[in-house]
């Protein structure tokens, strides 16, 4: 069955999505029923006007992305633009542009999403997380300072009675060595604060390195499947620092698998790689994936938080560290997981 053409205009009419469609002058050639409400106008006022006259201000050049995306036939997007439309209401905005060709004329398709709701969802959502996450964190860094505490007091007393100098001298070295504790533990929390020593390094030698260090660690039968791409330049990076980063990751997984479970290890070259306000134009991607239980539900969004683990008995500082790391290289780590897949992937500017 074919379908009408007024169907379609009909479909249009009745999208959520607010659609306009500029001409080559950037005039205002179409707009949806979304479109004229989001901009609180009749579509007889805004049919033939500048795109400019749309907005009385707004934090991102739009001109210039639709300038770009006319000459250069390249789909634009703007994860998020701040606007104030002509009747003073403010909102924000995430808009996609493309170029479409008709009877030798170019037309410019805009799809805009207010998003207000959903940044306003997100940051409610990420301070209950952070709140969450400062609780834990307080709860396990008391955990962990009571017990050199008690260490420390108990030497303390014993020394106020203690008269055989031997005893005497062996309470000294256990306040010392508590002491120690602690200050390794706030060192910890603060995070490497060294130098990198960045050199050229060869990433699959330094993945084979970690792989043998794991293995040898770990008791289980666990397969492990490694697709290098052996185009690979060189990165310049620390290879001390970038080791203990690897390392951190895959023995995690190792610990998180039972028998028989499989770790899949692969690089390769991506460009154009864009995160929150850090975009690498040519990036080395290292992918870590595990089928095991996955990362529990409850730590998910606070992974990378300092003291935040589902393990028994670890610290919770492995991860962080770990970002830390890939930070000062310019870099970032992602992660997704549910049950039956964990995965980690980093990139490193190439």
């Amino acid at each position: 069955m074919k379908l009408p053409r007024d169907f379609f205009q009909q479909m249009w009419e009745n999208l959520h999505t607010a659609i306009l469609v500029l001409d080559q002058d950037f005039n205002l050639v179409y707009a949806n029923t979304s479109c004229t409400e989001l901009l609180g106008l009749g579509l007889k006022r805004i049919v033939g006007q500048p795109f400019k006259a749309l907005f009385n201000y707004h934090s991102v050049e739009l001109e210039r992305i639709a300038d770009y995306t006319l000459k250069q036939g390249v789909d634009c997007h703007q994860h998020r633009a701040d606007v104030v439309f002509v009747d003073s209401r403010h909102a924000n905005l995430a808009l996609n542009c493309r170029r479409l060709s008709h009877q030798d004329q170019y037309f410019l398709l805009f799809e805009i999403r207010q998003t207000d709701e959903e940044i306003r969802l997100d940051q409610a959502s990420n301070q209950m997380h952070q709140h969450q996450a400062a609780r834990t964190l307080i709860r396990n860094l008391a955990h962990e300072i009571k017990n050199p505490l008690g260490g420390i007091r108990g030497a303390a007393q014993l020394l106020q009675y203690e008269v055989d100098q031997q005893e005497r001298d062996e309470c000294a070295q256990l306040i010392i060595d508590e002491a120690d504790r602690l200050r390794h533990l706030v060192d910890k929390l603060l995070g490497p604060n060294q130098r990198l020593q960045k050199q050229a390094i060869n990433i699959h030698q330094t993945l084979e390195n970690v792989l043998r260090l794991c293995t040898l660690d770990s008791s289980k039968a666990i397969t492990l499947h490694k697709d290098y791409d052996p185009s690979i330049p060189d990165v310049k990076a620390d290879g001390d620092k970038l080791q203990q980063v690897l390392l951190n990751i895959v023995r995690n997984a190792m610990q998180a698998l039972s028998e028989g479970g499989h770790i899949n290890v692969k690089t390769r070259v991506r460009y154009h790689v864009r995160r929150h306000d850090t975009t690498l134009k040519k990036a080395l991607q290292i992918k870590i994936t595990d089928n095991g239980p996955g990362i529990a539900p409850e730590v998910r969004e606070t992974l990378f938080y300092p003291m935040v683990t589902n393990k028994e008995g670890g610290s919770g500082l492995g991860l962080s560290i770990a970002q830390t790391l890939i930070d000062q290289h310019q870099g970032f780590i992602e992660c997704d997981s549910w049950p039956g897949h964990t995965e980690f992937t980093l990139y490193l500017p190439l």
